[in-house]
């Protein structure tokens, strides 16, 4: 994972209860914060759902028509 120098934003969120009990535990445990684990955690469910803006998108297609300024910008 990489970290940058990132601003970080306040949220306020609705937890489950047995969800926070284990969150607060596993906090005490790695010593880290809540928004630490969440943070970890969320990031590795978007990691694992494909959802990383470094991946850039590529096709083996190639453009083969023309293409003028004028009329696509034109309104």
């Amino acid at each position: 994972m990489y970290y940058f120098n990132v601003m970080k934003s306040h949220i306020s969120a609705t937890i489950d209860e047995r969800l926070l009990a284990d969150l607060n535990r596993f906090g005490r445990e790695e010593r880290r914060s809540r928004s630490q684990i969440i943070e970890m955690a969320l990031e590795e469910f978007l990691r694992k759902r494909g959802g990383s803006d470094e991946e850039i998108v590529t096709t083996e297609g190639c453009f083969s028509g023309r293409f003028n300024r004028e009329d696509t910008y034109a309104r």
